[in-house]
């Protein structure tokens, strides 16, 4: 390039297409892409393409390969977000991946060499191989770290190992993405079009017991241009478009007697670092050098076995370590590599130091998922006698202290532990070695169905913030404990959990992961009960997923079983919910119906059924608004605002504020209707409900448009595509905007603005965080364009 070129890739887009004489609109139309990418990319306002745009661009602009090698060049490399002081370190909108608590020893070289790869525009599959305890799943989370600046939309930790079949991966993907479907597609349609032609890095971690999913991985790469995928796995998923990449155990010292070589190795450091943690100084004097060589020559370099073994510094010197060592075998089966042969002896020769009763409660510690709390590990000891409950404290100490459980809370949150994932493999094999898997997997499952009862009434009251945010630590193994019922054929308990957790799905956007839970369930013979819940279920995840036919024959069918079985409470929901499909539809006589039918049974259902009542108010204020009548409209609403207000619930409360901003918006009185908007805000942001949130701010549009508050605007419809687009929820069926007004803001706000500026505050807004997204709402405005 010389001095007078342009050095950055939107002024040399620009120099290109006006020396080839193309408009902006005719570059666009032969590059197969929109003339507002086009517009986005000369002005700045985006400025890191995918590659497959660029090559379009390239090939429609006919350039040379210098031109073109030199436009790739151009493109900047993206300055990585400050690492604040949390514990996880956010990577994407709504991503965060684990931030480990220790330094990443040795692995220098290997994260330079991957991340290159990564980096390479047509490597889309890098899986890392290896041994169990190499050090896979903490490489690659140092890795997605290092390359998330090439990855403009993010990085996602999808964690396999709860998982027992490979039809489940998936789904998985689905719920880590919170990509809940648009309407009734499979998984692979669902994660398509959330990804779109965005740029993202899944990882996907501990792939080995579901390789059967590589062909629906494969699938998915070749639908997804903009995807990558970096996988751990201990064998590799054999598909065309894999980059197989051997993690090696870290490097040994060549020479065991020279102390300044032997401190060189990164096995060595690592080791010492970890030993020093449990006892200062270990290891420090020459005559302890070659012994503990000797340690990390005989554990092969492999990092968990290293991180094990360093335990046993609080009660040994490294040359009785050593000799101990010697005692341990470190034969496994003659077919296995000599590190997986020896990982095995480090696992059972930590797990041959602990007595019986240490022993018994590492086994009854694999039935978890995503870590636990003392008080969880205390109960579930309590129903299956495998562990006294009184001497859980004491052993749980014991198992900290030899690093075999570690922690895994994060910041202020409650103190929670958790096994590492080879050592739960192993634990795991060891319980059901024992017998006793299907007594401690029984005794989680009846824990976790309790946890979840518990929890489903105080979602519609004053206290559900905490039990969501409850509910969200234990979510890996409420999970865990659905999957192991459906495989036990369990369809009774997994009823339960279907009912019980239907309004955290909704909440949190699990949408995909509920309905198909509810579905299996209902494929099989269950009471009608359970029946009519588990329809219950299913009905409101396909109604969030803007399914609404499936949804209301789901209804329909609970009201049939509810009502044939008595359940007055099932009858109310799901009465009422046939309403919502009818809202939904515009069939507003048939919905009007409806909610006046369900009253009457809430009423009889006594206080559970409060929270459909006052729903069922708010709906019939919905109804009279849309038939011309804001007076009744206000009546109803504020009815069910009321008795919201007086549990504390939230739900229902920004429900009936967007109504009743609604209704005052009609009435030309926008100070009262922005006052319930921005109250619904505030409230939607403290459940986590994102979806509704971005109702709200388009509403806010168009409000701020009727004010000639024009330049807000684009801010605030980007902020909720960017929310819709990242929880994947496309429709409240309940809500009825008017799609006129919303569409005459935006025309307006484009026309006063003009379209580069429109463009450009909304690509501004779609980068708005929703707490960001809320402080914009209520923040200071100013006049028009």
């Amino acid at each position: 390039m010389t001095a007078a070129q342009p050095s950055s890739f939107g002024p040399q887009l620009r120099a290109l297409r006006e020396a080839a004489g193309f408009s902006q609109e005719e570059l666009a139309e032969r590059a197969h892409i929109s003339s507002h990418a086009v517009s986005a990319l000369e002005r700045g306002t985006r400025t890191r393409p995918y590659p497959h745009t660029v090559r379009a661009l390239a090939d429609a602009l006919s350039i040379t390969e210098d031109q073109r090698a030199t436009l790739i060049a151009s493109i900047p490399i993206r300055r990585r977000p400050t690492q604040g002081s949390s514990d996880q370190a956010q990577v994407g909108r709504g991503w965060s991946l684990p931030k480990p608590a220790t330094p990443l020893i040795g692995r220098d070289h290997d994260i330079a060499r991957i991340a290159t790869l990564l980096r390479e525009p047509d490597r889309r599959l890098v899986t890392l191989t290896g041994t169990g305890g190499v050090g896979k799943t903490r490489l690659s989370l140092a890795l997605a770290d290092a390359v998330a600046p090439a990855f403009s939309d993010g990085v996602c930790l999808v964690e396999l190992a709860p998982l027992l079949n490979a039809d489940a991966v998936l789904p998985a993907i689905v719920d880590a993405l919170d990509a809940g479907a648009a309407d009734d597609r499979d998984p692979l349609s669902s994660i398509v079009e959330t990804l779109a032609d965005r740029q993202v890095l899944i990882l996907l971690d501990n792939v080995e017991h579901v390789l059967d999913a590589a062909p629906k991985i494969a699938r998915l790469i070749d639908a997804a241009p903009g995807l990558t995928v970096l996988a751990t796995s201990r064998a590799p998923l054999r598909i065309r478009s894999e980059t197989e990449v051997l993690v090696e155990p870290l490097a040994l010292p060549p020479d065991t007697s020279s102390r300044s070589v032997v401190h060189a190795s990164p096995a060595v450091q690592l080791f010492l670092d970890r030993t020093r943690t449990a006892s200062p100084g270990w290891g420090a004097t020459d005559e302890e050098v070659e012994a503990v060589a000797g340690i990390c020559v005989r554990l092969a370099g492999i990092p968990l076995a290293l991180e094990l073994t360093g335990a046993r510094a609080r009660l040994l010197d490294p040359t009785t370590l050593l000799a101990r060592l010697d005692q341990a075998s470190l034969d496994g089966a003659r077919d296995l590599p000599e590190r997986q042969r020896t990982m095995s002896a480090a696992l059972d020769w930590s797990y041959g130091l602990l007595r019986p009763d240490e022993q018994a409660l590492l086994r009854l510690l694999s039935v978890f998922a995503g870590g636990f709390r003392l008080d969880d590990l205390e109960a579930i000891a309590g129903r299956c006698d495998l562990v006294r409950p009184s001497e859980v404290l004491r052993l749980l100490e014991s198992l900290a202290e030899q690093s075999l459980v570690v922690r895994a809370s994060t910041s202020g949150a409650p103190l929670r532990h958790r096994l590492l994932e080879p050592v739960a493999q192993y634990a795991r094999r060891k319980l059901i070695d024992a017998g006793e898997w299907d007594v401690a997997a029984g005794a989680h499952a009846d824990y976790f169905l309790a946890l979840a009862e518990e929890a489903e009434p105080q979602y519609q009251r004053a206290e559900q913030v905490t039990w969501l945010t409850r509910i969200d630590a234990d979510h890996a193994n409420l999970s865990a404990a659905i999957e192991r019922s459906l495989a036990a054929k369990q369809f009774d308990q997994a009823a339960r959990f279907a009912w019980s957790l239907w309004l955290y799905w909704w909440l949190r956007g699990h949408l995909v992961h509920g309905r198909r839970v509810a579905e299996t369930v209902l494929a099989t013979e269950v009471s009608a009960v359970l029946r009519a819940r588990a329809e219950l279920a299913a009905a409101t995840m396909a109604f969030a997923m803007d399914d609404i036919e499936a949804s209301r024959a789901w209804w329909v069918a609970a009201v049939e079983h509810s009502t044939a079985s008595d359940d007055v409470l099932s009858q109310a929901n799901s009465v009422a919910g046939v309403g919502l499909a009818d809202l939904a539809a515009g069939d507003l006589a048939a919905a009007e119906e409806q909610f006046q039918a369900a009253l009457p049974l809430a009423e009889a259902a006594g206080a559970r059924g409060e929270w459909t009542a006052a729903l069922s108010q708010i709906w019939l204020g919905t109804v009279r608004l849309l038939t011309g009548d804001p007076d009744r409209a206000v009546e109803h609403i504020e009815r069910g605002l009321a008795s919201a207000q007086r549990r504390g619930d939230r739900l229902s409360w920004y429900i009936a504020l967007y109504n009743l901003a609604q209704v005052e918006m009609t009435r030309g009185r926008a100070d009262l209707a922005r006052g319930h908007l921005t109250d619904g805000m505030r409230l939607s942001l403290e459940t986590g409900d994102l979806a509704n949130l971005a109702y709200l701010l388009d509403a806010l549009a168009v409000l701020e448009a009727a004010e000639d508050l024009h330049a807000r605007v684009p801010l605030l419809i980007g902020a909720a595509q960017a929310i819709r687009e990242t929880t994947g929820v496309q429709g409240y069926g309940y809500y009825r905007p008017d799609p006129e007004a919303a569409a005459k803001a935006v025309d307006e706000a484009r026309r006063r603005l003009g379209a580069d500026r429109y463009d450009d505050a909304l690509d501004v807004g779609r980068a708005l965080q929703p707490d960001e997204a809320v402080r914009l709402a209520l923040g200071e405005r100013s006049g028009g364009a």
